[in-house]
């Protein structure tokens, strides 16, 4: 890997529109940063990034930068979003604004805002952070929007912190959110955040919001009250009642109806199953004209948020810091969902470029992994440029300082 003597002119104009949000020092970190952590072939943590880096500051320079940014690094990140949304708005395309939350393991006993809880993949205790995270897909592009670390009220305490429930957090992060009003926003949760105040708000704002039930949930239906469970035992053995939808060459047995919850008012259940499966899956939604197909689609989309997580985590640095500080770790979180987005920036500038416009078959071949190594030869031909600029009488041991990574 080549060691950056600059920030190549081809990122510096993509990033500009950002460089409002910083002094003339946090502008020079925060493209430094950013480039260095999709580039970087050592671990994505402050000493990795700055090993290739031959430009900027000492790394605690850039730990202070981190520490002191979390508040600004979040109105980047939702601004940068808006700015990929923008440059991408099609009439008539949804926007799917999918809610999730993640965990990171940790070793550090020390690192704030750590703590022990059951990781639900893994069914296993384990000591690290919660992240809550919200994503925007729009015509299939992934695209980072927020993301902040749950601290728990013993250390919200001691951190001297307002304490807020994960799902506090979720509309907190959704009320931020604002799309014209000629859009259609299609909020999907787990049926964690599936309660009556972001559902409230959803109405309020004539959002649609798609989530599950879990299996004692309990909701009345044709004046009969009941849970999930109870409703859906038997309920496909009725040949009359269901109906067969077909999503993504999937074949699904439904039944749909209208039912009341408790906390979230009339909605529409579509209990879905597969004729391979045993149980039933109770998707609603709080708009009720909406098509039975359409509410599976959309809900089958929370999946991406899921591939985000991974894509971000292996090669994104998204669990890769080892700072202690709390408003440290929020600073490297954002700024790897920036990066995110800085690789789908890129891709649109490449193929707008070309003159080709953004069909769905082009956008289909967006990778992680390929748009790094995008940036990777954009960021050597710009190092061999300078270099050949600006060396021209220079011997070979100085020539393997300029070009290789420390």
């Amino acid at each position: 890997m080549f060691k950056l003597q600059r920030i190549p002119l081809q990122i510096e104009l993509l990033l500009n529109e950002l460089q409002v949000f910083f002094s003339d020092q946090q502008w020079l970190h925060f493209q430094s940063l950013i480039l260095s952590l999709l580039l970087t072939p050592y671990k994505a943590t402050v000493v990795g990034m700055d090993k290739i880096l031959a430009f900027g500051s000492h790394r605690s320079k850039h730990n202070e930068f981190l520490i002191n940014s979390s508040h600004l690094m979040s109105k980047v990140l939702k601004y940068y979003s808006m700015l990929i949304m923008a440059k991408i708005k099609k009439l008539n395309e949804p926007i799917y604004f999918i809610i999730d939350d993640t965990s990171n393991k940790k070793r550090g006993k020390h690192v704030e805002a750590a703590f022990k809880f059951l990781e639900h993949t893994t069914k296993q205790y384990i000591w690290g952070h919660q992240l809550v995270c919200a994503i925007i897909e729009y015509r299939n592009i992934i695209i980072p929007y927020a993301i902040d670390v749950y601290v728990t009220k013993e250390q919200s305490g001691k951190l001297k912190l307002p304490f807020k429930r994960k799902t506090e957090m979720a509309i907190e992060i959704l009320k931020d959110f604002e799309a014209d009003s000629d859009q259609k926003i299609i909020v999907l949760a787990d049926c964690y955040y599936a309660g009556g105040s972001i559902i409230k708000y959803c109405r309020k704002k004539g959002y649609s919001f798609i989530s599950v039930l879990k299996s004692n949930r309990v909701f009345e239906i044709k004046d009969h009250r009941t849970n999930v469970e109870k409703y859906s035992n038997g309920l496909f053995s009725n040949k009359k009642r269901k109906t067969i939808v077909w999503i993504k060459n999937k074949k699904y047995y439904t039944v749909t109806g209208q039912a009341i919850l408790k906390t979230g008012g009339v909605v529409k259940i579509v209990f879905s199953k597969q004729q391979s499966h045993r149980t039933a899956l109770a998707v609603f939604t709080t708009n009720t004209a909406l098509p039975t197909n359409i509410i599976l689609e959309a809900y089958s989309r929370r999946w991406s948020i899921e591939v985000f997580f991974k894509m971000s985590k292996q090669h994104l640095g998204l669990r890769s810091y080892q700072n202690r500080n709390l408003y440290s770790i929020k600073s490297h979180i954002r700024l790897s969902l920036c990066s995110y987005n800085l690789l789908t920036h890129v891709f649109i500038n490449d193929i707008r470029e070309k003159g080709h416009n953004l069909t769905q078959k082009r956008i289909a071949h967006f990778r992680v992994v390929n748009m790094i190594d995008r940036l990777r030869y954009i960021a050597t031909d710009d190092t061999i440029n300078f270099i050949t600029n600006n060396s021209k009488n220079i011997d070979a041991y100085e020539l393997k300082k300029y070009l290789l990574a420390a």
